[in-house]
C-alpha cells in the first residue's frame, strides 16, 4: 500500500498539536499585520482574536484608527509576509523534527493565504476588511490575477515540501510604501 506510512490513528496528542499549529499561524500573521503599522506609523493599531465587527466573525483581525494612504498595500501584506517567514520555520523545523505540529503550521501557514484569497474573492468580496480585498484595492488586481500570484506562491511551496533538494523559495517584500513578490534562488 503506497500510503501506509502516512496514514495513521490521529489521537488527543495531534488534535492538540494541530489547533496550537493553526493558534501559531493566526497569531504570527497578525503580529505581521501589527509590526508594518508599528514601522509606518499608524494610529492606535491593535489585534483582536477570536471577534466580530460590522456582523461578520473574525478568527483574528488587526485594526488601526489611521495609517498612511501610502502604507496601506504593506499593511495588507504584513501578515502574509509573516506566515511566509512561519512556513520557512515550520519547513526547516519538519525536516528536522517531524512533529504534528511542525506538520500543521507547515500546512497552514502554506495554504492559508490561497484559501483567504478564495473566501475573500468569491464569499466576501464586499468585504474591504480581508487583506485579499485590501490587496486587489491597492493594487488594482483582478481576481483572478490574485488569485494565480497566490496559488503559484502556494504550489511553489508545496513542491519545496516534497523536494528537499528545490533551490527557490516565493518571497514577499515590504518597505513602508510597497509590496514585491518575488522568487528567492539559492547556487
Amino acid at each position: 500500500m503506497p500510503f501506509r506510512g502516512y496514514a495513521r490513528a490521529f489521537d488527543f496528542k495531534d488534535v492538540a498539536e494541530i489547533g496550537i499549529a493553526y493558534l501559531t499561524h493566526l497569531g504570527f500573521h497578525e503580529v505581521g499585520h501589527q509590526l508594518v503599522a508599528d514601522e509606518v506609523g499608524a494610529d492606535s493599531h491593535k489585534i483582536n482574536f477570536f471577534t466580530s465587527k460590522n456582523g461578520k466573525f473574525y478568527p483574528g483581525l488587526s485594526l488601526y484608527k489611521s495609517i498612511p494612504e501610502e502604507s496601506r498595500l504593506p499593511y495588507a501584506l504584513g501578515g502574509e509576509r509573516m506566515a511566509g517567514l512561519t512556513f520557512e520555520y515550520a519547513l526547516q523545523s519538519y525536516r528536522r523534527q517531524p512533529t504534528m505540529f511542525n506538520k500543521s503550521l507547515m500546512f497552514f501557514s502554506c495554504v492559508d493565504f490561497l484559501g483567504y484569497t478564495l473566501l475573500a474573492n468569491y464569499v466576501y468580496p464586499e468585504n474591504d476588511m480581508l487583506d485579499p480585498n485590501l490587496i486587489r484595492a491597492e493594487t488594482g488586481l483582478s481576481k483572478e490575477m490574485l488569485l494565480s500570484m497566490v496559488t503559484a506562491r502556494t504550489l511553489m511551496n508545496a513542491y519545496r515540501v516534497i523536494n528537499k533538494d528545490a533551490n527557490f523559495s516565493p518571497m514577499i517584500l515590504l518597505d513602508k510604501k510597497s509590496a514585491t513578490f518575488a522568487v528567492r534562488f539559492e547556487f
